[in-house]
């Protein structure tokens, strides 16, 4: 597996930091198991999320740092959701990062993502109106 624990937003912690500050360093380690492709995902999947949309955190009344946080618990929920089983989680993982190198399935799957940031994200008083 490839190791990465940076993400690409400068002053931006990690999933995995984020856990581990919540969690404290003993259960946050522990989710090493999942594997750095799994956190790796969570992160790049998060980022691109928040560079689509930005300026949500305000309709959804969050801060900047809440936004963030709820970004990447999401990309967590979806990722763990597309895995048959938490024990494929990793192996998951794995082949669905080599696979978003592919231009066509990378476009057709943030597609997918889009769609269910949208449905995660919902405001009813947006007044029937996806988020920005």
């Amino acid at each position: 597996m490839l190791e990465d624990k940076t993400i690409e937003r400068p002053n931006l912690k990690s999933f995995q930091e984020n856990l581990i500050q919540r969690l404290g360093p003993d259960e946050g380690r522990a989710l090493d198991v999942l594997g750095t492709d799994f956190f790796h995902l969570v992160d790049q999947l998060s980022t691109g999320i928040h560079e689509k949309h930005e300026k949500d955190a305000p309709l959804l009344d969050l801060s900047e740092s809440e936004f963030t946080w709820e970004l990447q618990v999401f990309a967590n929920q979806f990722l763990r959701e597309c895995a048959q089983t938490p024990r494929q989680l990793a192996l998951f993982c794995l082949g669905l990062r080599k696979k978003l190198e592919d231009k066509e399935f990378s476009q057709e799957f943030w597609k997918i993502l889009d769609v269910a940031y949208q449905h995660h994200f919902y405001v009813a008083d947006s007044k029937k109106h996806y988020l920005v």
